[in-house]
C-alpha cells in the first residue's frame, strides 16, 4: 500500500472537515430553531418582563401617592418580580433590546467603579427635577434602569419612602425610573412582534441584509446567548464576588446585592439558559449527537438553579461561609462542564463556530 503524502493527508483532513460541516448544516433546521426560540423563549420572556414592569410602575406610583410601609413592601415585591423576569431574558443580547441602548438602560452592570451609585446620589442630593420618565432616555444609562431603582428602593435612606414628606423627590425619581423601565420593556415586546423590522430579518434573513445573511447566523446568535450566559453566571455573577478566598471576596461587585436578589438573578439567568436549551432547539441537536446527554445537561442546570435558589442569606454573609462557598464553587465547576459539553456538541452538531467570548461582542 502506498503511503499518502503529507500534502494529501492535509487535503484529505480539510475535505473531511468541510464535508462534516456541510453535513451538519444540511441536517440542521436553522430556520426551525429560530422559530422555536422566538415562540417558546423570546416572546414569552419579554412579555413576562413587560407585565411585571407594568406592575412595578403602578406600585411605585401608588407608593408616592400614599406612602406607607405596606406600599413600600408592595413596590419592593414588584421590583423583585421584575428582576426575576429580566433575569430570564438578560441572556439575550441581540435584537430589539440592543437598539437605542435599551439593554444598558435596563441593566447598567457590571459597574465596578460605582458610577451608577454616584450619579443616583448626585441627582438625589441636588433634587434634579429633570430625571423624569420623559427626560431620562437621553441621560446617562446608569440613571435609568433596575440597578438605579434598586438604590432608591433599598439604599441608604430608602426607609423614608414609607413616610413621604422629605422623601417626595426620591419617590418621584423612583417612579420615573420605573415608568422608563416599563416603556423600554414594552418597546422590546413591540420590536419582536409580527411584522416588526427585526422579526422579519430574524425569521427570513437574506444575503443582502446587514444583520443576518442566513438563518445559520441567527442560530449562532442563539448559541452565543446560551454559551456566554453560562460563562456570565460562573465567572461574573459568582466568581468575581466570591474571590479566590473569603478575605478576597467583593460582594458589592455582585448584581442586586442591595436588594438581596443576587442569587435570584443568577438562577433566573440559568432558567433562561435552560429554556433556550430545552425549548429553543438545542436539546434536539445534542440528542442527535449523543442521545441522553441532553438530559445530563438539563440535570446540571436544574441542580445549579436549585442550589442558587437555596442561598437565602445576603451575599456579604455567604462569601464568608466556607460551607456555602464550597457549594458555589462546586456549582461553578459543574456549570463549566455542562457548558463545555453542550457547547461542543451543539457546535459540532449544528456546524457552528464559537471560539471567542460572545460577551465581548466580537
Amino acid at each position: 500500500m502506498r503511503r499518502m503524502k503529507p500534502q494529501g493527508r492535509i487535503l484529505f483532513a480539510f475535505t473531511a472537515v468541510i464535508l462534516c460541516e456541510s453535513s451538519a448544516q444540511a441536517e440542521t433546521d436553522y430556520a426551525g430553531i429560530a422559530r422555536q426560540a422566538l415562540g417558546e423563549v423570546i416572546r414569552p420572556g419579554y412579555s413576562a418582563l413587560a407585565e411585571t414592569t407594568g406592575s412595578l410602575s403602578t406600585e411605585v406610583q401608588d407608593l408616592c401617592q400614599q406612602p406607607s410601609s405596606a406600599a413600600l413592601k408592595d413596590a419592593k415585591d414588584a421590583f423583585a418580580a421584575s428582576v426575576g423576569a429580566w433575569s430570564k431574558v438578560e441572556i439575550l443580547r441581540f435584537g430589539p433590546v440592543t437598539q437605542n441602548q435599551r439593554y444598558e438602560r435596563l441593566f447598567y452592570w457590571p459597574d465596578p467603579k460605582g458610577l451608577g451609585l454616584k450619579q443616583v446620589r448626585e441627582a438625589l442630593a441636588n433634587e434634579d427635577e429633570t430625571v423624569t420618565a420623559q427626560t431620562l432616555a437621553p441621560k446617562s444609562v446608569a440613571l435609568q434602569g433596575l440597578p438605579a431603582l434598586e438604590e432608591l428602593l433599598y439604599g441608604d435612606g430608602a426607609d423614608t419612602l414609607a413616610k413621604g414628606g422629605n422623601a417626595a423627590f426620591r419617590c418621584r425619581f423612583a417612579a420615573s425610573i420605573a415608568a422608563n423601565v416599563d416603556n423600554i420593556a414594552k418597546e422590546v415586546v413591540e420590536g419582536w412582534s409580527d411584522g416588526a423590522p427585526f422579526t422579519k430579518v430574524y425569521l427570513d434573513p437574506t444575503p443582502s441584509d446587514p444583520v443576518y445573511h442566513a438563518s445559520k447566523e441567527v442560530t449562532l446568535d442563539l448559541f452565543k446567548a446560551f454559551g456566554s450566559s453560562i460563562e456570565l453566571v460562573r465567572d461574573q455573577k459568582l466568581g468575581k464576588p466570591l474571590g479566590a478566598k473569603p478575605e478576597e471576596a467583593k460582594p458589592k461587585l455582585a448584581a442586586f446585592w442591595r436588594s438581596g436578589l443576587t442569587f435570584a438573578n443568577a438562577a433566573g439567568n440559568l432558567e433562561g439558559v435552560r429554556a433556550l436549551f430545552a425549548h429553543g432547539g438545542f436539546a434536539q441537536v445534542v440528542a442527535g449527537e449523543s442521545p441522553g446527554v441532553e438530559d445530563s445537561i438539563l440535570f446540571d442546570l436544574d441542580h445549579a438553579i436549585e442550589v442558587l435558589g437555596g442561598m437565602d442569606k445576603p451575599i456579604a454573609d455567604i462569601v464568608k461561609d466556607e460551607g456555602l462557598r464550597a457549594k458555589l464553587e462546586a456549582l461553578r465547576v459543574s456549570l463549566k462542564s455542562a457548558g463545555q459539553t453542550a457547547g461542543d456538541m451543539i457546535s459540532r452538531g449544528a456546524g457552528l463556530a464559537f471560539g471567542f467570548n460572545a460577551m465581548d461582542g466580537d
